[in-house]
């Protein structure tokens, strides 16, 4: 019987040790994945700041050109009725919205 337990415990202390080491390779893998996901936000960050940074070129010169063009005030006027139209729409909208909840009680 004692001969049966001694030889069970190489086996016990290697599955203990293989335990352990996949803990810390399981561990090291999760910085990995930590640090991957660190430099892609960074990334993407990055690409924003270029996209909003080329955006803002963009409207600077289309606004030039307007201006050359003697048609950015007009373009300007549109762009405002058109954006008060659309709250004024959107207003309505709301309203009614809230007028039908309120008088079928959902919500």
């Amino acid at each position: 019987m004692y001969k049966r337990y001694l030889t069970l415990i190489p086996v016990v202390a290697l599955l203990t040790l293989s335990t352990a080491h996949a803990d810390s390779l399981i561990q090291g893998l999760n910085r990995v994945d930590n640090s991957i996901d660190k430099v892609q936000n960074t990334i993407h960050g990055t690409q924003n700041s270029i996209r909003n940074g080329q955006n803002k070129v963009d409207n600077t010169q289309r606004a030039i050109s307007e201006i050359q063009d003697g048609t950015y005030v007009e373009k300007r006027v549109e762009k405002k009725v058109r954006n008060q139209k659309r709250k004024a729409v959107n207003g309505v909208i709301n309203k009614s919205t809230n007028a039908i909840r309120k008088a079928t009680n959902v919500y």
